[in-house]
């Protein structure tokens, strides 16, 4: 009995070694292992971020809005038709010496009227000297 004794009493050294082994493990990995209040901290920690970032709907939305802002300005199309109707404006239009030309002609009329005045006074008044001496 001794014996058996003996042989259970190494068994029993053999298991508190390998429990007193598996409680350092245990404590060694305790501290790697989150708690129900750390998950509720980073839960609150997440939260809080979540109420920071756009969702999809947000995305969407802001999308819709510069969509209707891109309808709003003109595009390089746009603008090349834009540029094509003033050259076009600009083409009806006199130009520096068209202006030139037109000057030059008022001023050819002008002294053609003049001349015409004048020839029309000494005219009449040729006239009116003619038929004051003919009148007794």
């Amino acid at each position: 009995m001794d014996e058996q004794i003996t042989q259970l009493d190494r068994r029993l050294t053999s298991v508190e070694k390998e429990v007193a082994v598996l409680v350092a493990d245990t404590a060694s990995t305790l501290p790697r292992h989150a708690t129900k209040e750390d998950v509720a901290k980073v839960e609150v920690r997440v939260s809080v971020i979540q109420s920071n970032y756009a969702t999809k709907e947000d995305l969407v939305k802001l999308e819709a809005q510069v969509s209707a802002f891109q309808s709003i300005f003109a595009t390089k199309d746009d603008l090349a038709k834009l540029e094509a109707k003033v050259s076009a404006i600009q083409a009806n239009y006199a130009t520096k010496g068209d202006i030139a030309d037109l000057k030059l002609y008022l001023a050819k009329l002008e002294t053609r009227m003049t001349v015409w005045a004048v020839a029309a006074f000494v005219s009449i008044s040729s006239v009116v000297v003619s038929v004051v001496k003919l009148w007794p």
